[in-house]
């Protein structure tokens, strides 16, 4: 049989109430060559009966059936099976804009990239308009991580990308275990990539569901204090000029989990002091570069008034 051009992989747990729509707007792209592995983390609701039935009405798609692992470990099943020239992925509750695929897939043909991406509609309801129209910025990978670390723009989410499957490697994989597992896999994944390309037209649905993981405080959002510790580590190691833009990262996610712990009124005195010690250690650097976004500085700035300033802040971000 001829091997798919694109491979799109999703993994789901407990998503009935959203995955036939997700897999609805797959199935209606304009762009045809495709595969689409759907890997159930042991859902226990009507999901694999609602993608069963739809794997049934399009040879397209198919179900594999992962133990229990969380989202990693499902993008890892699917990125090993997976025998497209390009692989990317979906999350069973967004959805793609019909010309999404054949937009991504002109683009690295045209542009002989091995990454693009694409922006992305925040919403609830998914409505597909009028494709936007925009020229393709194709970037290094040091001038796409200074975007992307320095938030210009927005490279770390898989919904929406497709990457040259061989790019990571057979070793480079999600890891498993842990949340902001997207943030923590992009600048690995893509560190071989020649040519990153980046549209600038919203393709991919994401769908902001108000019970969502990014709208709650939960203890994996600490996450991100040792995902964004790590960047720093690597980028220091491996690629020094990029450095700067990994502390500003590195700051952000501080910032905004200290935030959110004193909002919610989380009581974790160990993490605050973490978030704190980052936030004064970096806070001038951060009003000194250049590059940093206006949101940070103002962050930085009302940082030397304390926690009690933050406390306040914290109500209204």
């Amino acid at each position: 049989m001829k091997m798919p051009l694109v491979s799109l992989v999703i993994p789901v747990l407990n998503a009935a109430r959203y995955l036939h729509e997700c897999l609805l707007s797959i199935s209606r792209q304009s762009f045809e060559d495709f595969e689409v592995i759907i890997v159930d983390d042991e859902s226990s609701d009507n999901s694999v009966n609602i993608a069963t039935e739809f794997c049934k009405s399009d040879p397209r798609f198919r179900i594999v059936r992962n133990k229990h692992g969380g989202v990693s470990r499902a993008r890892n099943t699917g990125i090993d099976l997976a025998q497209g020239k390009y692989v990317g992925f979906a999350d069973a509750d967004d959805c793609l804009h019909p010309e999404m695929l054949a937009c991504l897939v002109n683009t690295l043909s045209s542009t002989d990239s091995e990454v693009c991406v694409c922006a992305f509609e925040k919403g609830e309801i998914f409505v597909p308009k009028r494709p936007e129209t925009g020229f393709p910025v194709v970037m290094d990978y040091h001038s796409a991580m200074k975007e992307a670390l320095y938030q210009r723009i927005i490279l770390n989410s898989p919904g929406g990308m497709l990457m040259r499957r061989e790019l990571p490697g057979k070793k480079l994989r999600f890891r498993e275990g842990i949340r902001y597992e997207d943030l923590d896999a992009f600048y690995r994944f893509y560190e071989n990539a020649t040519r990153i390309a980046y549209i600038p037209c919203r393709l991919y649905f994401y769908r902001q569901a108000q019970d969502s993981f990014i709208h709650r405080w939960s203890d994996h959002r600490l996450d991100a204090l040792d995902v964004t510790d790590s960047m720093v580590d690597y980028m220091a190691e491996r690629h020094p000029d990029l450095l700067p833009a990994a502390l500003d990262r590195r700051f952000s996610a501080h910032f905004n989990i200290l935030l959110l712990m004193l909002r919610n009124r989380i009581k974790y005195p160990e993490s605050i002091s973490r978030c704190m010690k980052v936030i004064r250690e970096n806070r001038r650097r951060e009003l000194c570069d250049p590059n940093v976004r206006l949101k940070n500085k103002l962050g930085a700035l009302a940082s030397y008034g304390g926690q009690y300033l933050l406390k306040i802040l914290s109500r209204f971000s």
